[in-house]
């Protein structure tokens, strides 16, 4: 199995345009977005990926209605934490949630909020936060591939 996972695209097509780029040439199953989405428009420009996503909504995540249908509409997965096949998203605003998904028996944790990239394995569990694919707070735009229990950052 082999997944992508991002966050934090707030709203920035330029960003959203260039990973939609770099995805093309790689072959993976699905896409984990680990929250702040934000506009409906920017949602809608990822199903140009061609591929199922599990969305979990962040803090500024806020027509959360419109976002569930488009969600709805593409046989995409949305929620405030959101399973995935051996593992669970959430954005990561409250660390006490965050604790209690580290003792779950999923597999992968997709972490979002911080904008901070971050791999951690605590016992058999793979804590990924993919940094953002916006830019804005770090400079950097990042996501992750993981495959196997293998991550790799890609900076693009």
């Amino acid at each position: 199995m082999k997944f992508v996972a991002i966050s934090d695209t707030h709203d920035n097509m330029q960003a959203i345009r260039d990973l939609i780029d770099a995805l093309k040439s790689e072959r993976f199953d699905f896409i984990v977005h680990a929250g702040d989405i934000v506009a409906p428009f920017a949602m809608k420009a990822l199903k140009n990926l061609g591929k199922k996503i599990y969305f979990a909504f962040g803090n500024n995540d806020g027509e959360k209605r419109l976002l569930t249908k488009i969600a709805e509409d593409n046989e995409w997965v949305i929620g405030e934490i959101v399973e995935f096949p051996e593992g669970v998203v959430y954005h990561g605003t409250d660390a006490r949630i965050v604790e209690i998904l580290k003792k779950t028996n999923h597999r992968y944790l997709v972490l979002g909020h911080t904008h901070e990239v971050k791999v951690e394995r605590v016992e058999n569990k793979i804590i990924i936060n993919p940094g953002e694919i916006c830019g804005y707070l770090t400079g950097r735009r990042t996501f992750a591939i993981v495959e196997d229990g293998v991550v790799s950052v890609v900076e693009f």
